[in-house]
C-alpha cells in the first residue's frame, strides 16, 4: 500500500511520487560478496536510503510525497505505477543502482545514468531528467554516462513525466563501498532533490532533517525525534537503547505497544500512535504521582518497618541515629553525622583492640609464656 506524506507547512501544490526500486529480498539485486563485510549489500539498503532522505528534503520544500513501495517487501511494478496515477502525482522518480553481472571482474561498467521512456527526452520527462542529471553530476566523481530512453515498466505506465536513476554499479568495486555511506546517500538525495526544486521552479533552500517533519516515524529513520519516542517507550517499561536510530528493536516495541492499544501493528509511529502513546504516559506518569503522594501520606515516620526493626535498634544502640523518626528521608547534612559516627566507632574500636591486645600480650608474659617477635 502506498503512503502520501505530507509537509508540516502549507503545500506547494506539486505531488512528488518516490520508488526506491526493489525489495531487500528480490532476487539478483545484489552486490558480489565483499569479503570485508562478510557479505552482499543489497540494492535496497542504498535505494531506500535515499528515498527516505530525498522524500524530507521535499517535506521541507512543501511538497507532497507518495511512497509507492514503502516497505522493504517487492511490491509490484503495477502496484507502484497505479499507486502513482491514482493519486494524480506530478511526477515519478525511481531511484536504483545497476549492475552488469554478479562478479566484480565481469566488466568496467561504472557511472550514473538518467532513464527515460522511449522518445520522451523532447518532453517533460526529458526535461525533468536534465534537471536531476544536472546535480548528480556535481557531487562524487563517477562516470557520467548519459540520459537514456528504455520500455521500462514504471517509465511507461506512468501518466506523469517519470525518469529511473542509477546511481553506479553493485559490480564495481568502489561503487558498491558506497552504497552503504550515509553520506553518499544523502548526497544522491539532495541532488535528486536539488533537480526536482529546478523542474518545478521551486526555490531550493537546503535540509535540515527532523524526521518527524513528515508526521510519523518508519524504520531507517534516524534523530533526535527517534531519541525522544525511545525515551517515552522505556518510561513505559520498553527496554530500549537510546540511540537515535529506529532499528527493528524500536519498530518492535512500537509493534508491541499498538497490539496492547488495540492498534495496526504496523511498526510506524503515526498520529494515531502518537495520541495513544501520550496518553498512555500521561496516565503512567499520573499513577506514578498518585502512589508516591500515597506513600508521603500513608507512611508513619515515627514508626520502624517490620523488615528494619532489627537493624534499627542495633544502630541506635550503636549511636549512629538518635532512635527518632525511623521513616524520614535522610539529608546530606544527617548523613554526614552517621559517617562520623561510623568513623568514631571504628577508631573507638580500633583502641579498644589494641588494649585488649596488651593485656593478652602481658597476661601471657606474668605467666612465663615466650611471645615471638614478629
Amino acid at each position: 500500500m502506498a503512503m502520501l506524506l505530507k509537509p508540516k507547512g502549507s503545500w506547494n501544490e506539486k505531488l512528488v511520487a518516490l520508488c526506491d526500486g526493489h525489495g531487500m529480498q528480490t532476487p539478483g539485486k545484489r552486490t558480489p560478496y565483499i569479503p570485508e563485510l562478510g557479505r552482499e549489500i543489497r540494492e535496497n539498503e542504498f535505494n531506500r536510503n535515499v528515498v527516505g532522505f530525498l522524500a524530507d528534503i521535499l517535506l521541507d520544500h512543501g511538497f507532497r510525497v507518495l511512497l509507492v513501495a514503502p516497505t522493504d517487501t517487492d511490491t509490484p511494478l503495477s502496484y507502484r505505477t497505479d499507486a502513482a496515477n491514482r493519486h494524480n502525482a506530478d511526477i515519478y522518480v525511481s531511484v536504483h543502482f545497476n549492475a552488469m553481472s554478479f562478479d566484480f571482474d565481469y566488466s568496467s561498467a561504472d557511472g550514473i545514468s538518467v532513464h527515460v521512456y522511449l522518445n520522451n527526452m523532447k518532453y517533460d520527462s526529458g526535461k525533468l531528467a536534465r534537471a536531476v542529471g544536472k546535480y548528480l553530476r556535481q557531487g562524487t566523481k563517477q562516470d557520467w554516462r548519459g540520459f537514456k530512453e528504455d520500455n521500462f515498466h514504471v517509465l511507461r505506465e506512468t501518466n506523469m513525466p517519470a525518469i529511473l536513476t542509477e546511481n553506479g554499479f553493485m559490480d564495481d568495486w568502489r561503487e558498491a563501498l558506497l552504497m552503504l555511506n550515509e553520506d553518499f546517500q544523502l548526497e544522491v538525495a539532495t541532488e535528486h532533490a536539488k533537480g526536482i526544486c529546478e523542474y518545478f521552479d521551486v526555490e531550493y533552500k537546503g535540509h535540515d532533517f527532523d524526521p518527524m517533519n513528515k508526521g510519523y516515524l518508519i524504520e531507517g529513520d534516524q534523530g533526535e525525534s527517534v531519541k525522544d519516542l525511545q525515551r517515552k517507550l522505556n518510561r513505559l517499561g520498553y527496554s530500549l537503547k537510546v540511540d537515535g536510530i529506529y532499528g527493528s528493536k524500536t519498530a518492535g516495541a512500537v509493534a508491541s505497544f499498538q497490539t496492547n492499544h488495540s492498534l495496526q501493528p504496523d511498526e510506524s509511529y503515526g498520529p494515531k500512535t502518537q495520541k495513544a502513546l501520550d496518553k498512555a504516559l500521561k496516565r503512567y506518569t499520573s499513577v506514578a504521582n498518585k502512589e508516591e503522594e500515597e506513600a508521603k501520606v500513608d507512611r508513619d515516620i515515627n514508626q520502624v518497618s517490620e523488615w528494619a526493626k532489627d537493624d534499627w535498634e542495633e544502630a541506635t544502640e550503636n549511636g549512629y541515629f538518635d532512635g527518632k523518626r525511623p521513616g524520614a528521608e535522610i539529608t546530606r547534612e544527617e548523613t554526614s553525622i552517621v559517617v562520623n559516627r561510623l568513623r568514631e566507632n571504628f577508631l573507638e574500636l580500633i583502641k579498644k583492640n589494641e588494649e585488649e591486645i596488651e593485656r593478652l600480650c602481658k597476661a601471657l608474659e606474668d605467666a612465663g609464656v615466650e611471645i615471638p617477635e614478629e
